[in-house]
């Protein structure tokens, strides 16, 4: 087994067996049952709510009794992505997991530690028969990654506790008591077809390493999608056969491709050499593997007109994407941004879907406002398909101060207590339950939401031990 060389067999068997359950947002049925079975197979009480999140409740041990109840909580959603030689069929294969003893990660494949890893960490307290603890409610939520619906369901009189651990965190040593509130735009444009004219060549961007659009937003990566656009704009006459990129609204585009044709074939091989030599220079680090291909393509009967072809371009380029201002509060914290996430074609329609973050709501909803107005102005319809608040920081907290104090005994050092730019449940549950105050940490992972996406198997387990650790300690 995979996880043999680690210490913790429990929580990685957890985990492996949640790894091997289908569990795209919009798809947690399986999951679902996994922790209804679980809670029955180890005697916990647990019941799924009308939009199919699970609250399983676990008594105080003996000698707890007293302590106040505290929830756990993480998601049951995880965002699929692959690479594009992969074969994985995300409705029913398991996730292919691997470690070299100290990163975990899937072979092609998204790992789904995100979230995956906060569930097997609250599973390996409620089985360990020696841990401690007052009474503890774990909260695992569905659709996190598309909307935090399940967040957004939460009946206020199924969750009795009033303090919070989320465990949707990435990094250790830190506590998160605040992050951004999100909307994602999305935007059609009517298309029109003519003859296509020209030579048919494909244009792909690919090799850029993505990522989420909350945490690497601010690591100045490429966007698949905009390179394409800075390809295309610069070409003297063109049409779309097709154009597609992107996979998420908070995945940042890794990809994209279109079918043109143009008029002059070698012009546009010479465009494309030059852009390459400045994207070599401009992405040398953060995206080292970047790749501009130009190939030739079946010639296609129809394309969009060219104006339109043009115009879709133009708009392209024109939306903005990355971050837009710092936080001035928490220094090197994003605090506004937006991510131009995915592109597509409908039968006559072009659609564009944009993800916005920023932990001030006001600030959010101005970038929405600026992104509608110039795509409206290239003539697309534009609506907010979403929005969620930002979860509000409160440093002070007599709740965030126990829970610093402890995270610091149990971890030897003073934790960094701050904001974070991704989008956390924590401000849509303090909403829905009155008088809530919630925390939020977790172990090092990277590059979630990629293909690239790591788990450090250290730092899970010693954060999955100081949880543990901490329970009883939070009076």
């Amino acid at each position: 087994m995979w996880y043999s060389g680690l210490e913790n067999k429990r929580l990685w068997q957890i985990f492996n067996d949640i790894s091997k359950i289908p569990r795209e947002s919009g798809n947690e049925e399986g999951i679902r049952n996994y922790l209804l079975s679980w809670s029955s197979r180890n005697g916990l009480e647990a019941f799924a709510d009308k939009a199919g999140n699970v609250i399983i409740k676990a008594p105080a041990t003996a000698g707890c009794e007293k302590l106040p109840a505290i929830a756990l909580q993480g998601h049951m959603d995880m965002v699929c992505v692959k690479k594009a030689s992969s074969s994985h069929d995300f409705t029913k294969d398991p996730i292919s997991i691997t470690t070299d003893g100290t990163l975990i990660k899937a072979r092609g494949t998204s790992l789904g530690a995100d979230n995956g890893i906060a569930i097997a960490m609250v599973l390996d307290i409620l089985s360990d028969k020696s841990a401690e603890h007052g009474p503890i409610e774990a909260v695992f939520t569905v659709s996190e990654e598309t909307g935090m619906d399940g967040a957004f369901a939460l009946e206020p009189d199924t969750i009795t506790a009033r303090r919070m651990i989320n465990l949707d965190s990435e990094e250790e040593g830190i506590i998160y008591v605040g992050c951004a509130g999100g909307a994602d735009i999305e935007a059609t444009m009517k298309v029109k077809y003519e003859q296509a004219a020209g030579s048919a060549l494909r244009v792909k961007v690919s090799g850029l390493l993505g990522g989420h659009s909350g945490n690497e937003i601010g690591k100045e990566r490429a966007n698949a999608i905009k390179i394409l656009a800075r390809y295309l704009t610069r070409l003297p006459y063109f049409q779309l056969a097709s154009i597609s990129g992107g996979t998420r609204s908070n995945v940042i585009p890794s990809s994209a491709e279109a079918i043109i044709t143009v008029a002059d074939k070698e012009a546009a091989l010479s465009i494309a050499e030059t852009l390459r030599c400045e994207l070599r220079n401009e992405y040398s680090s953060s995206d080292p593997d970047l790749k501009l291909t130009i190939s030739d393509a079946a010639m296609p009967e129809m394309a969009i007109k060219r104006k339109k072809s043009m115009l879709i371009a133009d708009s392209l380029l024109a939306v903005p994407h990355g971050v837009k201002a710092m936080d001035t509060k928490f220094p090197g914290v994003v605090e506004t941004s937006d991510n131009l996430a995915v592109i597509s074609i409908d039968k006559n329609r072009f659609n564009i879907s944009i993800s916005v973050r920023s932990t001030i709501d006001s600030r959010k909803n101005l970038l929405c406002s600026e992104i509608q107005t110039i795509l409206e102005a290239f003539d697309y319809k534009t609506w907010i398909a979403s929005s969620y608040p930002a979860w509000e920081p409160d440093k002070d907290s007599a709740f965030t101060k126990r829970f610093a104090r402890s995270y610091r005994k149990h971890i030897g050092k003073k934790p960094n207590v701050t904001v974070i730019h991704a989008g956390l449940e924590c401000g849509i549950i303090n909403s829905r339950i009155p008088g809530m105050q919630s925390v939020s940490i977790g172990p090092e992972l990277r590059d979630v939401h990629s293909v690239n996406e790591n788990l450090n198997a250290g730092s899970a387990e010693r954060t999955a031990a100081c949880l543990k650790t901490m329970l009883k300690d939070l009076r």
